[in-house]
């Protein structure tokens, strides 16, 4: 029996995780931040830990395209310092949500779930209005 052709690192090159270093970097608040120090000149995407596929609509694929190639090409050459990526958005879109404060409560589904975030961004939008006194 012939030896099976492997192509590539297969399966095991997801699992090549490497650790960011945290180091405590303070903004000025009374809370520290941690702030992601890479080592060595590798790639970013290399000092993630996981990779996750997600099912997508094609018009959220759409908008996502749409605006990776909107921030690539609206920006000056001083600012093309990495490259900005559907990975890029996602990930920026899951750390605002992770700061936004709504009420986990009883949500049925994927569309009471967008209300329920709709609900606190209103919300928040409100408050801010009303305390400038609008």
């Amino acid at each position: 029996m012939a030896k099976r052709v492997v192509l590539g690192k297969g399966i095991d090159s997801i699992f090549n995780i490497t650790k960011p270093i945290l180091t405590p970097v303070d903004n000025g608040n009374k809370t520290e931040i941690q702030k992601f120090i890479r080592l060595s000149k590798q790639p970013k995407f290399k000092t993630f830990d996981i990779k996750l596929s997600i099912l997508l609509r094609q018009d959220q694929l759409d908008w996502l395209s749409l605006l990776e190639r909107k921030v690539m090409k609206n920006r000056s050459s001083r600012n093309k310092k990495e490259r900005i990526t559907k990975n890029t958005i996602i990930r920026a879109c899951l750390d605002l949500i992770k700061e936004i404060d709504f009420d986990v409560r009883e949500i049925a589904d994927e569309a009471e779930f967008l209300l329920h975030l709709k609900h606190a961004l209103v919300g928040d939008r409100e408050d801010g209005r009303k305390e400038m006194g609008g």
